[in-house]
């Protein structure tokens, strides 16, 4: 396999462009497993697309948790705005 060969296959992440509901299946299982799956995948997937699905695990990780953070602050927010609010009408 030459170096341009691994490259393309870098930059065509299959685990990328997979639908919500495979993609969300697939994860589930990866987490679940973990240590398994990772000797699992790298033994039937090889090194290269096992890797893929790593890096695409991560990021669908990072992007969950910056989106629960930012909905979080949202509702803080909203809710310090709401409980000031209550208590300048008390005073």
């Amino acid at each position: 396999m030459k170096v341009n060969d691994v490259s393309k296959n870098e930059q065509q992440n299959s685990f990328e462009d997979m639908g919500f509901i495979k993609f969300w299946i697939i994860s589930t299982i990866f987490w679940f497993s973990f240590p398994v799956s990772l000797a699992f995948s790298y033994v039937t997937l090889g090194s290269v697309r096992t890797k893929q699905l790593v890096k695409a695990l991560v990021h669908d990780f990072l992007q969950t948790f910056f989106i629960i953070i930012i909905v979080m602050c949202v509702v803080i927010f909203g809710l310090y705005k709401y409980a000031s609010g209550l208590l300048l009408n008390i005073a």
